[in-house]
């Protein structure tokens, strides 16, 4: 019995010690701590595999809720520092993704979101637009998950409107008007990353109104049998600079550095009294030299600004209230066409002559016989390879006049020879431009010989100037009397001009003429240079009649070549207007 007590007494001290020991446990269990290295883990659209670390006292468990974002354990050498491998899989759709890792250590539970990028996505939404001849802005919609490159294909008829930002989901591009006769078409591409999106682009042409002879029925030597005498309103609306720079370059002169104005060259706006005087004047025809280029809304398009157009179109109204014949030309202008009859620049003025043309043609379409159009002013081309190019820029300007249909089929057109100089166009002009109606053409050539008398205003290294002209007019011991240039002169230049083109049914423009006045000049020798002045002008008007050539005096609104006082409305200078209205009336035409 004694033996059964002493056991059952051991065993309620062992029980005693279990539970004391298990007592003991329970108040020294470990508090599990958990600490994630980082709570959010970026991926590219290509996915990739990245550490994530935890520092743990307790065992864990880590899971991703995602079947492309995968968990697995990595080795480590450290006792409380855990390493898993976050495996993602490539994203090929176009919306971003997140997956969810659950790390559990005992009641703790972490969690990592795993954030993936989406795949590149560019969308457009409409990949083809039909455009009205008139232009417009078109809108563009598109979806895009990052910045994306645009490329406008080799047309410079289309032109982005502002500048994007990231948020924006619509692309402006300004259309052009097009006033070529035929359709265009362009595009314009998106780039985003190997993803590319292209946009076709139509415009239509402008609609060309069928042949109208009514009211053109003279064909170019009626017409100019018709012109009595023509007058040139000089230094007005052809007026413009280019600032910093002396002569025009291409591609190096922009609109910006461009001034263009009717009274820039200090002349007074043009007013119906002002073209009404030169009309009572005895006048039957004006010159009115015009500028284009500086009066361009851009360098893309190549748009004239519509208040332009307008106010050139009132001036020639002027005109025609007088019942006046009138020459709308593309003066200097900046040089771009002047300047520029070379080879490496030829596509590029033929083109501005195509679109500059077309507005003007097409704006005063419906005018009749009374306007004439002429390509140019004087183009500076002195070889046969500057002439090629040249006649390139007069048969564009043909071209393009016919083709815009109307009156402009008929309308009587004026070709300049090389410099407008005789003896130039005498040796390289060659044949005129091709056309598609017969008789319509007319030859332009100017006349200021000898210049040392015309226009030239100091004495230069290569000769005095000469302030007396003509048999009868010369200054006894002076030496300062014309040696060449004279009368005999003038006749074997005006005969190559004949001879050139008038034998052969093609009437000419003298487009400028005149003597600059030497107001240095007084007493005696003013008086003397003055009436040679005056005959001058009287015989360069009467035989350039004689020989077939419309005579159009050079009046530019200084006191060099006045004619007409433009402040006053009134004849300016009666002895020079007597001379030429004799001029105009002793000569006639040959035809």
């Amino acid at each position: 019995m004694k033996i059964i007590k002493d056991y059952l007494i051991l065993g309620f001290v062992l029980f005693i010690t279990v539970v004391v020991a298990c007592s003991g446990d329970n108040n020294n269990e470990v508090e599990p701590a958990i600490t994630v290295a980082k709570k959010e883990m970026d991926f590219s659209k290509t996915g990739g595999t990245d550490i994530l670390s935890i520092k743990s006292n307790v065992s864990l468990e880590v899971t991703s809720n995602q079947g492309w974002c995968k968990v697995e354990p990595v080795a480590s050498t450290s006792g409380t520092t855990f390493k898993y491998s976050i495996i993602v899989e490539a994203n090929a759709t176009t919306d971003e993704r997140v997956a969810e890792v659950t790390i559990q250590g005992g009641s703790v539970v972490e969690t990592v979101n795993v954030v993936q990028s989406a795949a590149d996505a560019l969308i457009v939404k409409k990949t083809s637009y039909q455009v009205r001849a008139e232009g417009e802005t078109i809108a563009v919609e598109l979806q895009a998950t990052g910045d994306y490159q645009i490329t406008i294909n080799d047309e410079d008829w289309i032109s982005k409107e502002g500048t994007r930002t990231l948020t924006d989901k619509t692309e402006k591009f300004i259309i052009a008007p097009n006033y070529l006769t035929g359709k265009r078409v362009g595009s314009i591409t998106f780039v985003l990353a190997d993803l590319t999106e292209t946009i076709s682009i139509e415009q239509e042409g402008m609609d060309i109104p069928a042949a109208d002879k009514s009211g053109m029925d003279k064909d170019a030597v009626a017409l100019v049998k018709d012109i009595y005498a023509g007058w040139n309103l000089g230094n007005t609306l052809e007026a413009c600079t280019i600032s910093g720079q002396d002569h025009f370059t291409w591609g190096s002169t922009t609109l910006a550095n461009v001034n263009a104005g009717e009274t820039l060259w200090r002349n007074p706006v043009v007013t119906q009294d002002l073209i009404s005087t030169v009309k009572n004047a005895g006048f039957n025809a004006i010159r009115i030299p015009c500028a284009w280029y500086a009066h361009f809304e851009d360098e893309v398009n190549y748009t004239i600004k519509p208040e332009w157009l307008k106010r050139v179109r009132e001036v020639v109204d002027y005109c025609y209230k007088e019942e006046l014949y009138v020459i709308l030309n593309v003066h200097w202008d900046t040089g771009w066409l002047e300047n520029n009859c070379m080879e490496d620049v030829k596509d590029r003025v033929n083109k501005v002559q195509e679109i500059l043309w077309t507005q003007i043609a097409t704006y005063f379409r419906s005018y009749d016989e009374h306007l004439l159009f002429a390509g140019c002013n004087e183009p500076n081309a002195d070889s046969v390879e500057r002439m090629a190019v040249l006649k390139s820029y007069e048969q564009t300007f043909v071209n393009v006049v016919r083709a815009t249909g109307g009156k402009n089929v008929y309308r009587n057109l004026i070709i300049q020879g090389p410099n407008t100089d005789i003896e130039t166009t005498y040796n390289i002009f060659g044949s005129m431009p091709t056309d598609v109606v017969s008789n319509r053409l007319m030859a332009e050539v100017h006349y200021y010989t000898p210049w040392q008398f015309c226009g030239m205003t100091e004495d230069a290294s290569w000769g005095k100037m000469f302030y007396y002209w003509g048999e009868g007019y010369h200054v006894e011991g002076s030496e300062r009397n014309a040696t060449w240039g004279e009368e005999g002169d003038m006749k074997v230049l005006f005969q190559k001009v004949k001879t050139q083109f008038v034998d052969h049914g093609i009437p000419v423009i003298l487009g400028e003429y005149g003597v600059a006045r030497r107001s240095n000049l007084t007493g005696s020798d003013l008086e003397s240079h003055l009436k040679s002045r005056a005959y001058y002008n009287q015989y360069v008007t009467e035989q350039a009649k004689n020989y077939g050539l419309a005579p159009f005096y050079w009046d530019n609104g200084g006191d060099d070549f006045s004619l007409i006082n433009r402040e006053s409305n009134t004849i300016g200078d009666s002895q020079l207007w007597n001379a030429i209205m004799e001029g105009a009336k002793n000569g006639n035409y040959p035809y």
